[in-house]
C-alpha cells in the first residue's frame, strides 16, 4: 500500500515528449505558433481570452497570517510587500500564469533580491515562453525536476530547475508535462472559420452584382462621325460624362446623369421602336449565391469556439434569440470557471513562490500565511437577500 507500482501514460524520451500527434502544426514547437495565430487572428478567441485574464488580473488578493499571534503578523507583512514589490506588477504576473488553461501550461522563473535589512524578498517573476521550452527533464514518474529553454537570441539551451520555476499545468486530461490546454480543442474551428472566412471573401469580390452597365450608340455615333455629320471631339464629348461615371462611381448627394430617353427602331419597313433605350445605365444584377450559408457557417463556428471557451454569453443579442436570464445565468458559469482558477493559482503561488520564500529567510514554516482571492462569479444581492 505505500509504493507506488503503475507508470505515467506520456512518454518523454531524452527530454522529448512524445505526443503522437498527426497534424505537423499541432505538434512539438509548432502547436505554439499555430495557438498563437488562433489567438491573434481569431477574433472571437482574442476577446475570449482577453476577457477571461481581464477577470483574472482584477481580483483581489489577500495574505492572511497563519494565526493571530505578532510574529505571523509580521511574516505575512514580509509576504505582503513581497509580492507587490517586484518589478512586474502582481497582476501581471497572475494573468501570465493563468495562461495556462489556454496553453497547456504555464512557466515563471522567480529571481530574489536581499533587502537592507537583510530579509530576502522577490525581485521579480519573469515568463518563460512555452515556445522556447525544448526538453523536460522528469523523472521514472513523471514528476518534473526542471526545464531546458532554448535562448531565443543566442540558441543556447539554458537548464531552469523545477525550485526556480512558478509551474503550472492543465493536466485533466493527460498526465504530459505540458498539459492539454483550451486551444488545441479549439485548433478544428479555428482552422474551418479561417477557410470560411476566406471563401466569404471570395465570394464577395467574384460578385458582379451591383456593378454599372451603360449603354450607348456607339455604332450609330461611330457611323456620323464617318458621314461628317458629327465630329470626333463631340462623339468624345459625348461619351465622356457615361465614361467618367462608370469608372468614379459612388454614391454621394450630387450623384445624378441625366439620359436621353429616345429608343432604337426595329429594323425593317415597320421601324417599330423597340423597349432598348439609346442611352441607359443600371446595376448588374444575379442571384443571391451561397453568401447566406457562408454566414451561417461562420456564426456557427464562433458560437461553438466562444462555448469551448466558456464565453458563449458575449454572443448573445447579436441575434434574435437569447434572454437576460440567460445571459446572467452564462456570466455565472464563466465567473465560476474564473474562481475555479484563481484557486487552481493560489494553489500554486504557496507551492512555488511562497515556499522558496520561506526557506531561504529561514521562516518557521508553520507560519506560511494564506493567499484568498475575491469571488468573480456574479451574485444576485435579490437572490441573496431572499436566501
Amino acid at each position: 500500500p505505500f509504493t507506488e507500482l503503475g507508470a505515467p501514460g506520456t512518454t518523454v524520451t531524452g527530454g522529448f515528449i512524445v505526443d503522437n500527434e498527426k497534424d505537423p502544426s499541432l505538434s512539438g514547437q509548432a502547436k505554439y505558433a499555430t495557438f498563437s495565430n488562433f489567438l491573434a487572428n481569431t477574433s472571437v478567441v482574442s476577446a475570449g481570452v482577453r476577457l477571461f485574464l481581464n477577470l483574472i488580473g482584477k481580483a483581489e488578493w489577500r495574505v492572511e497570517p497563519s494565526d493571530d499571534s505578532e510574529e505571523a503578523q509580521k511574516v505575512a507583512d514580509i509576504v505582503r510587500k513581497s509580492l507587490h514589490g517586484m518589478d512586474t506588477p502582481w497582476h501581471r504576473i497572475v494573468r501570465r500564469a493563468a495562461m495556462f488553461k489556454f496553453y497547456g501550461f504555464s512557466l515563471q522563473e522567480w529571481v530574489m533580491k536581499r533587502n537592507d535589512d537583510g530579509i530576502i524578498t522577490f525581485r521579480d517573476v519573469t515568463p518563460r515562453s512555452q515556445v522556447t521550452i525544448e526538453q523536460w527533464d522528469v523523472d521514472r514518474k513523471g514528476k518534473v525536476k526542471g526545464v531546458v529553454q532554448r535562448d531565443p537570441q543566442d540558441g543556447k539551451g539554458i537548464y531552469i530547475p523545477r525550485q526556480k520555476l512558478l509551474y503550472l499545468v492543465d493536466d485533466s486530461l493527460n498526465d504530459s508535462p505540458e498539459g492539454l490546454g483550451l486551444f488545441r480543442h479549439l485548433s478544428s474551428a479555428c482552422l474551418r472559420l479561417a477557410r470560411y472566412e476566406q471563401l466569404e471573401s471570395f465570394g464577395y469580390e467574384s460578385d458582379l452584382r451591383g456593378i454599372p452597365i451603360a449603354r450607348m450608340p456607339l455604332s450609330a455615333m461611330e457611323q456620323m462621325v464617318k458621314e461628317g455629320s458629327l465630329t470626333t471631339a463631340q462623339a468624345s464629348s459625348l461619351r465622356a460624362p457615361m465614361e467618367q461615371f462608370i469608372r468614379a462611381h459612388a454614391k454621394n448627394p450630387s450623384l445624378g446623369m441625366l439620359l436621353d430617353s429616345s429608343t432604337y427602331r426595329a429594323e425593317g419597313e415597320a421601324k417599330t421602336p423597340t423597349g432598348m433605350k439609346l442611352w441607359d445605365v443600371e446595376l448588374l444584377s444575379g442571384d443571391g449565391g451561397p453568401h447566406k450559408e457562408v454566414a451561417d457557417a461562420i456564426e456557427r463556428l464562433n458560437r461553438e469556439i466562444a462555448r469551448i471557451l466558456g464565453v458563449d454569453h458575449l454572443l448573445l443579442g447579436s441575434g434574435d434569440r437569447g434572454s437576460f436570464a440567460l445571459s446572467q445565468d452564462k456570466s455565472q458559469t464563466f465567473g465560476m470557471v474564473v474562481d475555479s482558477t484563481l484557486r487552481e493559482l493560489r494553489e500554486s503561488f504557496e507551492k512555488d513562490l511562497l515556499t522558496p520564500l520561506f526557506k531561504l529567510n529561514g521562516f518557521d514554516m508553520d507560519l506560511m500565511p494564506t493567499l484568498r482571492t475575491e469571488a468573480i462569479a456574479y451574485r444576485d444581492i435579490r437572490s441573496v437577500t431572499q436566501a
